[in-house]
């Protein structure tokens, strides 16, 4: 009897402590920002204007976790990263975030990628240009590189 007792009052301990008002940890995140993005500019080189309006379009879709691009006088190339379970409809996402970039940018040939090898490349060229470690004629080399990337089958 008490030991039946005693096993009673333990598993009623146990489901208030775990049932309890306990607040969230914070994680540091503010959830406001759906994707990871940074703004790029650099006064010597070409304007990346286009190319943090393109950021900042894509970045209130809820299914993207991170969005790089740069831009050159007449292309922009665009990588995203979506969530996990948003893989399975990843020709989808791309066909149709490239057909919003299209429109919004018609005068400038839209290079559009879901690749985690061109996000990566996109990453070291934005830090570049943001430490202004890069002349403008390496920037459209690399553009071209990274495009030239974007067009291989693996």
């Amino acid at each position: 009897m008490r030991k039946t007792t005693s096993i009673i009052y333990f598993c009623t301990t146990l489901l208030l402590v775990a049932c309890g008002n306990v607040q969230p940890m914070d994680t540091g995140q503010n959830t406001d920002d759906f994707a990871d993005i940074t703004k790029i500019s650099n006064e010597y080189l070409i304007s990346q204007k286009p190319s943090n309006q393109a950021k900042e379009m894509l970045r209130k879709h809820e299914e993207i976790t991170a969005v790089r691009a740069v831009n050159t006088e007449d292309s922009i190339v665009i990588a995203i990263e979506v969530e996990h379970h948003e893989r399975f409809t990843l020709a989808e996402t791309r066909k149709k975030y490239k057909k919003e970039m299209e429109d919004k940018f018609k005068d400038k040939k839209v290079e559009f990628s879901t690749d985690k090898k061109i996000v990566l490349e996109l990453e070291k060229l934005e830090q570049d240009i943001t430490n202004n470690t890069i002349t403008k004629k390496e920037l459209e080399k690399k553009v071209k590189q990274i495009i030239k990337l974007t067009k291989e089958q693996t």
